[in-house]
């Protein structure tokens, strides 16, 4: 079956400057490799340093609701799963998390919400105060203390919403907005949005993507996030896998076109689908490499491992003539190491780039 995750997330995704999206196994170190991305994009994009403190607590605040509000872990008849977003498109940063709840705790939560969105900023410092002096309720969580904060420090209201899966059950979804320009009046993105992707990554059955600068700080948590999703698969399978995912990384961070601002941006997916692990990757390329490029993945595909084993042999002792896509032994290796032949596709960008997509599964 063809992998329509990067097509179908590019098109969902083409105003961000950065997109991270988990729905893989949830710890806390999730955490920690999410915020080591934002922080990498934030410095590139010179934001101050108090916004990114901000963001950070946001992260860690939304992040805290799923094991306050909500219950880790799908059921067999349930084919959703948690989810962690953090974007940044027209002019705001946005965290989004999905999770499982108990039914009978709704009510409670959604009063929560709806009374910390309902007041003035006013009357929220005024409540937020009173509840720190209330230990006893602040410590148990049970005004909703989390929720004031965020609001206090966003100046946006929270979006939610519960999406019923059976009677004791439900998909709780929770986003908050942080605006660049507390005056800008565009609308936000809703949580229908993180539902669509949701949709997308799980049709596709993947648990990371990442749209962005592929720099140093973006792919190493992106490896260590994809190493916790191994599962028990053989040392020799991991290797593999890791090895492969390293050539998709540096193949962005190395020869994606650059873009306005000089940043080799692309589109990552990572997930596991009918006993093998699916890797993807789009970055933009210069019209003129197309047909060079084609040429040059269909002869590897057309080659048998042997063959592919003696040319990769070859290119040790030899090298290649030029800097380009094609020197090097990256591509050689993924389709050497790929259980099947590497998949790949164009589509018009502008008119001097397209994106080229390239898949494997090991």
């Amino acid at each position: 079956m063809t992998d329509n995750t990067n097509p179908l997330l590019a098109e969902k995704l083409k105003d961000d400057e950065l997109s991270f999206i988990y729905l893989g196994k949830f710890d806390n170190s999730v955490l920690g490799f999410a915020t080591e991305i934002l922080k990498g994009h934030m410095t590139l994009a010179s934001d101050t340093e108090g916004k990114k403190n901000k963001m950070s607590f946001l992260m860690i605040e939304s992040f805290q609701n799923i094991l306050r509000y909500g219950v880790l872990g799908r059921k067999e008849n349930e084919t959703s799963g948690e989810i962690f977003i953090v974007r940044k498109t027209s002019g705001s940063y946005y965290v989004t998390t999905g999770n499982f709840v108990n039914n009978e705790n709704i009510a409670s939560t959604r009063a929560k919400l709806e009374r910390v969105n309902s007041l003035t900023a006013e009357d929220l410092k005024k409540l937020f105060l009173e509840t720190l002096q209330n230990k006893k309720i602040s410590q148990q969580g049970g005004a909703g203390l989390g929720f004031m904060e965020m609001v206090r420090k966003t100046k946006e209201k929270l979006d939610f919403d519960f999406v019923e899966l059976s009677p004791e059950r439900s998909f709780f979804y929770f986003q908050l907005r942080l605006k660049d320009d507390l005056s800008d009046t565009s609308p936000s993105i809703g949580v229908s949005d993180a539902k669509e992707i949701k949709a997308i990554m799980e049709s596709n059955n993947k648990f990371i993507a990442m749209k962005g600068d592929f720099n140093r700080s973006a792919i190493n948590p992106i490896l260590s996030m994809a190493q916790n999703n191994f599962g028990e698969n053989s040392v020799k399978t991991q290797k593999t896998v890791y090895h492969i995912l390293v050539e998709m990384l540096q193949n962005i961070a190395k020869h994606a076109e650059p873009d306005s601002d000089g940043r080799h941006t692309g589109l990552f997916s990572f997930g596991y689908d009918e006993g093998a692990f699916s890797i993807s990757a789009t970055n933009r390329i210069s019209k003129g490499e197309k047909e060079k490029l084609k040429a040059y993945i269909d002869g590897l595909n057309s080659k048998t491992k042997h063959d592919l084993d003696e040319y990769y042999k070859m290119i040790l002792r030899n090298g290649h003539s030029d800097e380009s896509i094609f020197s090097g032994l990256g591509l050689i290796d993924i389709a050497r190491e790929s259980s099947e032949k590497m998949d790949y596709m164009f589509e018009e960008n502008n008119e001097n780039t397209i994106n080229f997509t390239l898949s494997a599964k090991v």
